[in-house]
Parts: structure tokens; sequence; C-alpha cells
């Protein structure tokens, strides 16, 4: 009778769990959510498992590195948990441990099941993703410089800022990343990313066998994460090993391999690869391989390529006690929806219908998972997924030749693939719209944060494919076209089908960014640009919606359209005139002189007049917005000074004085656009004249000195053909 009760919920656990194997359904915790605005609330759910301790559940903010207390204990029996204290447009990460005692090991050894999850509402738009590095290694680059410059357009047109470098494919590893550092710290930010592309030099590292062949693949492994890491010390001292089966493992002193087994310090970059070097497998060439690739880069990154939003598992080890399967089944059903994950065999399925992911395991060799595909296959298949893991053995080695990781991105769908086990990758961040290569370095740099580590921040970690690749896209606008329209300028587009707004954003050529026109979308399809200055004008339209996934809603942006426009009407200018007051009295005045775009200008000041000039003032800062009929304006603010001087400044001049304070020397700096003759006196606060000097020219650089002059408040009053111009100044006590 004991034996048949235990039979019977075992059967019912397993049903409720979508047949899921075993140890992969106790070992995880099946998330999504269902997110609502009114009143706002996350409800979490998960696959029922009634044969554990209890669940525990944490939150924090993204770039929290510390998830501190729980938020709640929660008996076995339960399904779901809803958080009521949030806000919109905020996302929110959730861990969820499930006490399992007595599972696997049946010895009482403590063990958890973990889900991960993150999730928000209406998560608001990145219109900025960060700074992209791409790497290029130098002989294929003439071959394929039509596609990587639509590349680069691309990552610009998703709101990344990109450089590149060419490097020789026997380039020193620490040369190469010298240069990558160099780039790093000149481009601060949250996300940087990093894209070889080509037969970039491999690092080697560590003296490891990551896959579990200890007898035949113990040595170095490559180690890509060896460009992310900005500090840490790398060593090649005491590893001596050659007890591999290919000398590519070897590891000596002194070799250009490393010593360490696992990172030594945080990876600070979003890192990918793309090499096709010795795949002669594939009947196309390397460079072939490449343009493929990015052809299809470019075709997911526009919409043209589509797939079913679902999670495809193939596990053939469903007795393994690491569970291999959770991997799959813990980031698909964030992404999807628990529902929308299925096991289904890998090849067969994919040959005929698509999975956007698709996780598949089985016993290894250096070119196939058995039961799960090959190389060979690979040359010829067109395999319905984007993204891929796959786990066995030999091929987490992926600097191989014919290696079925880079296999799979060199084959005509697939543009990302990871060793998916070791370690767990944490690719839940995708569903509301981070790129993939956040997953790669969460991987490379999880000591514990999140469970189980298995292998967390090993030398091993590697993510083949476009680092900056997100998981959703949508369609972009078409035909773009910018007119110049008196003084202004006048965007048109159409309108694609699955947006529901649209953003534009703008850039002069002295600009590194584009700047943001809209802080919110509009619905129409045209946008009048009012403010324009003169020059040659790029401009970017993105369309946008709120898109759903299985771990709330956010807003996607689609890849951006771009045109150009010379604009040849003068933009606002404006001079301004400054007559300082008497000392003791409140008759100073202030005159605006406006000029280019188009009349009638607005002025109003901050002491409430709406004049172009205001009179009778006092000491003291006045500051005046001047706007034009399109209502463009520009914000000045002018000092009165206790003096008899009148300061006159105009937008083609340019006068300096440095430092300020000073102490014992002054340095003036004046530009014209013709040679000036200059009349110059040392003014105290008084008015009174102390030193006076003659100059002549267009560039003007001189040296005053002023040690032998008190403390306290000086002018520079500088006469010259166009009136008289004051710099004030500050001679400091010593």
């Amino acid at each position: 009778m004991k034996s048949i009760s235990i039979f019977f919920l075992l059967f019912c656990f397993l049903d409720c769990l979508m047949a899921q194997d075993l140890y992969d359904a106790r070992q995880s915790v099946i998330i999504n959510a269902d997110v609502q605005e009114n009143p706002a609330q996350i409800k979490l759910s998960w696959l029922q498992d009634t044969a554990n301790g209890g669940y525990t559940i944490w939150r924090k903010l993204i770039n929290e590195e510390h998830w501190g207390d729980s938020l709640i204990y929660l008996p076995p029996n339960s399904t779901f948990w809803v958080d009521t204290s949030i806000q919109i447009g905020i996302a929110y990460e959730y861990q969820i441990l499930k006490s399992l005692p007595a599972f696997p090991y049946g010895n009482g050894t403590p063990n958890f099941g973990s889900g991960y999850i993150y999730s928000g509402i209406k998560v608001e738009a990145q219109h900025h993703r960060g700074a992209c590095l791409v790497v290029i290694e130098r002989s294929i680059q003439r071959a394929i410089s039509f596609e990587i410059a639509r590349l680069l357009d691309d990552l610009q047109n998703d709101g990344w800022t990109f450089d590149t470098i060419s490097v020789t494919r026997n380039a020193p590893v620490t040369l190469v990343k010298n240069s990558i550092l160099k780039w790093q710290q000149k481009n601060p930010g949250r996300h940087q990313a990093l894209f070889l592309l080509g037969r970039v030099p491999v690092p080697y590292s560590g003296e490891i066998a990551t896959d579990g062949h200890h007898s035949d693949h113990r040595g170095a492994w490559p180690c890509d994460g060896y460009y992310g890491t900005i500090d840490g010390l790398w060593t090649d001292q005491t590893v001596n090993n050659k007890t591999a089966a290919s000398s590519r493992n070897y590891n000596v002193p002194g070799d250009g391999k490393f010593d360490n087994n696992v990172l030594p310090s945080k990876v600070k970059l979003l890192i990918g690869r793309v090499d096709f070097s010795n795949m002669n497998k594939f009947s196309e060439s390397e460079e072939q391989l490449l343009k493929r690739y990015l052809d299809k880069n470019h075709d997911w990154r526009i919409g043209k390529i589509k797939m079913e939003e679902r999670g495809l598992i193939d596990n053939n080890f469903p007795l393994d006690l690491e569970a291999l399967g959770q991997s799959g089944w813990k980031n698909f059903a964030p992404m999807f929806g628990i529902n929308k994950v299925k096991e289904l065999t890998f090849r067969q399925t994919l040959l005929n219908q698509s999975y956007l992911w698709s996780y598949g395991c089985g016993g290894g060799g250096p070119e196939s998972a058995s039961d799960i595909s090959n190389t060979t296959n690979f040359t010829s298949d067109s395999l319905q997924t984007i993204f891929t893991m796959l786990f066995g053995s030999y091929f987490g080695d992926w600097d191989y030749p014919n290696n079925f990781l880079r296999a799979a991105i060199a084959s005509k769908t697939c543009l990302n693939s990871s060793w998916g086990n070791r370690p767990n990758w944490l690719f839940h961040h995708m569903a509301l719209g981070e790129p993939i290569g956040y997953a790669a370095q969460l991987a490379m740099n999880n000591s514990g944060l999140y469970t189980p580590r298995f292998y967390g921040g090993y030398v091993s970690t590697a993510l083949m494919g476009d680092p900056t690749i997100c998981m959703h896209v949508l369609e972009p606008i078409q035909n773009l076209v910018a007119i110049q329209e008196g003084h202004s300028i006048r965007l048109t587009w159409k309108h694609p089908k699955s947006s529901s707004g649209f953003y534009i954003y703008r850039r002069y050529e002295k600009d590194s960014l584009y700047h943001l026109l809209n802080a919110h979308p509009i619905s129409d399809t045209s946008f009048m640009d009012h403010c324009v200055q003169k020059g040659l004008i790029s401009y970017i339209v993105r369309s946008t919606r709120v898109m759903t996934s299985g771990s709330g809603s956010y807003s996607i942006l689609s890849s951006g359209v771009s045109t150009k426009l010379l604009f040849d009407t003068s933009a606002l200018k404006v001079n301004t005139k400054v007559n300082h007051c008497d000392a003791g009295k409140s008759n100073g005045l202030i005159s605006i002189t406006a000029s280019g775009s188009c009349e009638p200008y607005q002025y109003v000041w901050n002491n409430g007049s709406t004049t172009k000039e205001i009179n009778n003032l006092a000491p003291g800062k006045y500051c005046v917005t001047i706007s034009d009929c399109n209502n463009c304006s520009q914000e000045q603010c002018m000092t009165v000074n206790a003096s008899t001087l009148i300061e006159y400044t105009e937008t083609h001049s340019s006068f300096q004085i440095h430092p300020n304070p000073c102490s014992n020397q002054i340095n003036l700096n004046f530009k014209f656009l013709q040679t000036q003759k200059l009349s110059l006196a040392l003014i105290d606060a008084n008015g009174t004249i102390l030193a006076t000097k003659f100059i002549e020219g267009v560039d003007i650089n001189l040296k005053w000195d002023v040690e032998v002059i008190p403390p306290g408040q000086y002018w520079i009053q500088i006469i010259h053909e166009s009136g008289y111009t004051s710099l004030p100044f500050t001679k400091s006590e010593l």
C-alpha cells in the first residue's frame, strides 16, 4: 500500500510538471510573471512541487550585487506570490529558492531548487545602450568591409556608440588587451560591449577539465574573459601540464598561457566572439561565413527573420544529478511563459518548426552532441532557432577546429550559442530587453549570487556571437525623408504595422551622441524640428511599442532609420552688452541683440521684464530667455558689477582670463576674425587705473604680472575696434 501511494504521488508530481525530467523539475523553480497596472502588482507563478520544504523569495534591482533580506517565506504547497510594493516603469529581479531536504542525495545533505526572473510593468525604453568596441582581425577586414560598415550602422541605430580597432591574428594577447583597456577607460558606462570579429588572438588559461575529462582534456582552455578583466592578476608561472590529447591544451610556465582557473576579478565588458577560422567542414571560406553571419545579424535586427516566441528543450541526460535541463527551463519560462516551453527532439523539430530559443545536451565530442546534432549537419541545416544552448563533452573548448559551438552560429540561421551548463547561464534579463552579452557577463562573474553556480567564474566561459543582440525585435520605419521648410526641418516616414509610436533623435557634426528630441513617443508619422542649427544634421527615427513577455512588459525600440540634411539657415544668435553701474549706485544696463532664425523675438528676464533692454540695475546676476517665432530659445546670464566700464561681447570674438582667482600672474587669451589694436587697462574696484598695456594681433596670448597688487576684485578693460570688454578677476591671498 505504501509503495502504491508513493507511486501515485510521483505520477501526479510529474504530470503537473508537464513531463519534465525529474531532476530538472525538482532542482528548478519554473517561474513566469503576470503584471497588472491598476493597482500595480507583479504576480509570480511557478509549477507546483509539494515535495519540498518551502519557498523563500528575495528581490533586488539589476545593479545591486547582493540579495539582502528575504521578502517572504511560503509553505511547500504554494504556487504563486503577488508583489504590490512596486512602481510602474521600474524592473525588479527576483530569486526564489525552494528547500529540497534529502533530494537528490537521500542522505540529508541540504539542497535547493532555484529560479530567477526579471520583471516589471512598462519598463522604460533604453535609448542609449552603451559603448561597443569591435575588434577586427586585420586579414579579413577588406574582404568584408561592406558588412562591417553595415554592422557599425546597425549598432548606432540600436543606440550604441562604437569604435573599432584591427589586430593581427598572431598578435600577443597582452597587446590586444592593452588596446581594449585604453578604449574601456575612455568609455565609462553601464554597458561596455566587446565584439571580437574574425580570428582575434585567443587567450588560453588554466589547468582545467570543465567537462570532466581529466585524463585527456585537462589543461589550458580558451579564455575570452581575459579581455574583460580590467584588474586582477594573470600569471604564467606555476601550471606545468602536458597530459591533454591536444597540444592546444598544454600549459607550461612562460608559454603565454595563463595559470588561472578562475577569472581573477570581475569582467567589466559584455563579450562575444564570431570566429570561423579552421571550420573547413563548411564549403564556404572564412570570409564567406563571416559575411553570412553579418547578413543574418542585420536581417534579425530589422525584423526580417521571424521566429515563434517559445523554447525547446532536449535533455539526453535525464538522470544526471546536475539536472542539466534546468538551464533551459529556468531561462525559457520567464521569457515566454511556462506553457510555451516544450521538451522535444532538437534537430528533427527545428528543421520544420521555429523556436526562438533552444537547449540541447547529449554525449559530446568536439564536433557533436549525441541525439542533438553535429558540425556536418550544421553545414547544410537551417535549424529554425536564433539562440541556442548546447552542452556535452569536449566542445566547450570552442577553439577546436570545426567546433560544434562555432558551427551553430556558422550555420544559416543561428546567431548565438553557449556551452549551456558549465556555468549555468542566466538569460532571464533578456525577457525585458537586455542584450545577450549581459548574460555572458553575469555567467563569467557568478561567484555565488545565483545558484547553482556550477563552474561560475571559470575561465572557460564564452559566448559565441554578437554580444549586443537582443531577444525581441520590432519592425523599423520606412521611407524616412527630411525636408527643410523655412527655418525648420520636417521629417516624414511610413508607419510599420507593429508599432504604436515613434522617437526622434538628432545629431550635429560636433556631437558624439544622438540626442532624443521627444520625451514621449509620438503617434504621427511626421515631426517638425524647429530649433535647428546651421550645418549638416543627422536624424534617426525608431518605432516603439509595449512588449509583453513571460516576465512582464517593457517599451521596445526598433532599429533606427537614419537620414542627413545640410541646413543652410542661421540659427538664433544672441549678442549682449553690459553697462556696469557706478560704485554705490543702481544705474547698470543690459541690452540684448538677437539675430538669425525668425522674428519676432521674445525676452523673459528673471526680474520679470520682457524687453530686450533692462536698466537701473544694481550689481548682481541677470538672466534672460530669448525665444524666436518657433519658440526656440536660448538662455543668457550676465553680471553687473560696480564699475564705470562697458562690457560688449560678440559671438565672433573670444576673451579669456585665467587662472581666476590668481596669485601672481594672469593669462589673457583673445581671438578675433581680423587683426585688432587693443588698449588694456588693469582697474581696481574703485575704478582706478593701476596699469596699462597696448598690443596688436588676431590670436593674442599675454601674461600680466599682478604680484604687487593687494588681494581683491579687479577688472581688465579691453578697448578694441568693436567696443569695450571687461574681464573681472580676483587676486587671492598667497
